[in-house]
């Protein structure tokens, strides 16, 4: 299973899905590995806006929801394209196609290490 920190950049370091601030905990559970600026990106937010709907959905959860449902790569690998409501909604409050990380992956694709492998 891709985590964001596969889609981003470097640096990992875990993060709260559920931000402690509102009630998560430091449960294996609620971890995962994301880069500093993907991190710093997502902050508290547990949800995030559908920029087509206008509703306001829970983010992406990499614990229990399959990546690939969700997201899918644009034809030159180097932006993530929302699939679902959940997705764009994602897409858009994580800033993963920041300036940065669409630059970090022009580069992987040039070198042969991105996209990564999605079952």
């Amino acid at each position: 299973m891709p985590q964001f920190a596969e889609i981003c950049s470097w640096n990992f370091r875990n993060y709260h899905l559920i931000p402690t601030a509102k009630g998560g905990t430091d449960d294996e559970d609620n971890l995962w590995l994301a880069c500093r600026l993907c991190n710093s990106y997502k902050g508290t937010q547990t949800h995030g806006r559908d920029p087509v709907t206008g509703r306001r959905i829970r983010l992406f959860n990499p614990r229990h929801q399959k990546w690939s449902r969700h997201f899918t790569w644009s034809e030159d690998s180097a932006q993530i394209i929302g699939k679902t409501i959940c997705g764009r909604a994602t897409v858009i409050a994580l800033q993963l196609n920041n300036i940065i990380a669409v630059m970090v992956r022009r580069e992987w694709v040039a070198v042969g290490w991105h996209p990564p492998k999605i079952e």
